[in-house]
């Protein structure tokens, strides 16, 4: 089944808009209920203040989080699409690439990577939260490793987009996840109500900032390859080159006249 996507530009407008909202009502709601104890503003505040909460889960940024990585995994399976039409190398990257921005949707729902702390995989006393990260990291270098000569074959333009979307998603995922567990939060993952949970909000707000971005980046330069090839692909369909061709042979003589035209007016 084939989605009919809005243009990049336009796309990524939307979600950085609401990406916005998210963060805003996130912040604002539970700086109200914590910050300042209003805890009846409207009917079901505090129901409120956790559905758009950005480091709370099954909730609205949740979903988002999770949407946004499985529009990206489609999107990855477009272009996988593409280059196996073309006869070119790297759809199996391609495809293997959009399967992992799925599990990557799914685990963001279903909060997957936690599983090594609750099973007590490894111990790290205060910061047993982030146990995730020693247990997926050989995982994650492996892969970036092994998908190094795929980077470097894409355009520049998108290599540096995909670059920078890769750098912010782990500054977010993996360092400001560090700050966060060090920043009122203890080993069973409970924060402190009132001034504490602000604080420890800010961080986990910023991570999910970056990570948000991250993505929004990546899917700007995957959304962006996939029309440029798509528009050479029209340009490319049978009998346009020959009405590109005739219309530039058709615009210059009228172009030359124009200019005798010109320069007799002139003298």
């Amino acid at each position: 089944m084939r989605i009919n996507l809005p243009t990049p530009r336009t796309l990524v407008r939307f979600l950085l808009c609401f990406v916005a909202g998210l963060h805003v009502l996130s912040l604002g709601g539970n700086y109200l209920y914590h910050g300042l104890g209003h805890h009846n503003v409207i009917p079901a505040f505090a129901w409120w203040t956790t559905f758009f909460n950005v480091d709370k889960e099954k909730n609205l940024p949740t979903w988002f989080s999770g949407a946004l990585l499985l529009l990206a995994a489609y999107v990855l399976w477009e272009i996988a699409n593409n280059v196996s039409a073309r006869g070119e190398k790297y759809a199996k990257h391609w495809r293997i690439l959009s399967v992992v921005f799925a599990f990557l949707s799914m685990d963001e729902i279903t909060q997957m990577h936690e599983m090594s702390r609750k099973m007590g995989l490894v111990n790290l006393g205060k910061a047993s939260y982030l146990s995730w990260i020693v247990v997926a990291s050989p995982f994650v270098l492996v892969f970036c490793v092994s998908y190094l000569k795929f980077l470097f074959h894409l355009p520049v333009r998108t290599r540096l987009l995909v670059s920078g979307g890769g750098a912010l998603f782990v500054l977010g995922a993996v360092g400001m996840e560090i700050v966060g567990a060090f920043v009122g939060r203890d080993v069973s993952g409970n924060v402190a109500p009132g001034v504490g949970y602000m604080e420890y909000l800010l961080a986990a707000s910023v991570e999910e900032l970056c990570e948000m971005l991250g993505v929004i980046t990546f899917f700007y330069a995957m959304s962006s390859y996939l029309y440029e090839r798509q528009q050479q692909d029209a340009q490319a369909a049978p009998g346009a080159p020959v009405q590109l061709a005739a219309a530039r042979s058709r615009r210059q003589p009228v172009a030359a006249g124009a200019g005798r035209r010109g320069d007799t007016a002139a003298r």
